[in-house]
């Protein structure tokens, strides 16, 4: 109830608030995005996500942008409020409070364990220390990054707020791509960015750092595989996925995506606080 009634106030708080130059540009491009996507054969798409796509469709063409992180399709999709575990770990390092704190756009809900930052940010910024622990990777280092499932476009900005500027790409759903570019561009960001929505078109071979947080594991095994082909040998791997996902046993999928890639270190490993999630993360030898 309470939930409820915050969101309700925050929406009404940004109807009486003038929108920004830039907020409107952003806006008027992402609609001109949305009405140039062509659907595409439902047998190409988990059925799972043709729910979110067209209820993010009608959300994107429809509602106020400047409040699209309280919406349904998002909060239900790609919205993750970080358990106190994973925010902890985190500030024990100092480098991490900076850079954990909200821009506001698309205006989250605060983070109960720290006000200046969303849950979301929180656990995507998790995600990304596993890959920087286990390889001790330097992002301004880094050339390439191919991202399987952008969500908003968080992960990206992150990213680049740690000093990345290489060539960024994200692989997802029309519909996100047109969300990650608005948020994206909001947040100014600078690196280069390339958007696909089909596995034809990517022309990124063999990144530096290939990324798919809970969203290579809920997509066709079709895909996952295509996909897995297509970008050839990356030097280093994060994969978050689940146990099962619409009958598909990721466990084992993953199991045996270990074992035919046998010229990397793998590190597969459940996530305590989120029983039935594991982290697979992999450093070509």
């Amino acid at each position: 109830m309470l939930s409820r009634f915050k969101n309700k106030l925050a929406k009404l708080c940004l109807f009486f608030k003038k929108e920004a130059p830039l907020e409107t540009t952003a806006r008027q491009e992402l609609l001109e995005r949305i009405d140039a996507i062509k659907d595409t054969p439902p047998s190409t798409r988990e059925v799972a996500w043709e729910k979110y796509r067209l209820q993010l469709r009608q959300y994107l063409s429809k509602g106020d942008l400047r409040n699209f992180l309280r919406w349904d399709p998002i909060l239900s999709s790609m919205f993750n409020n970080a358990h106190k575990n994973e925010f902890e770990y985190l500030v024990r390092d100092n480098k991490w409070l900076p850079l954990l704190e909200e821009t506001w756009h698309g205006n989250p809900q605060k983070y109960k364990y720290y006000k200046k930052t969303s849950g979301n940010l929180v656990h995507t910024a998790y995600n990304l220390d596993q890959l920087i622990n286990k390889t001790k990777i330097n992002l301004a280092n880094v050339q390439t990054i191919l991202e399987f499932g952008g969500g908003y476009g968080c992960m990206a900005n992150l990213i680049q707020k740690m000093g990345f500027s290489g060539a960024y790409s994200i692989f997802d759903i029309p519909e996100f791509l047109a969300l990650q570019k608005y948020y994206l561009q909001l947040n100014g960001a600078d690196m280069q960015v390339k958007f696909f929505d089909s596995v034809d078109s990517i022309n990124v071979v063999s990144p530096d750092i290939f990324i798919a947080t809970w969203s290579l594991s809920e997509a066709p095994i079709e895909l996952r595989d295509s996909l897995l082909q297509k970008i050839g040998r990356p030097h280093y791997v994060l994969i978050a996925y689940q146990q099962n996902f619409c009958g598909i046993d990721n466990v084992k999928y993953f199991g045996k995506y270990i074992e035919s890639n046998n010229d990397y270190i793998w590190a597969n490993s459940l996530i305590e606080h989120l029983p039935g999630n594991y982290y697979l993360i992999g450093i070509k030898k």
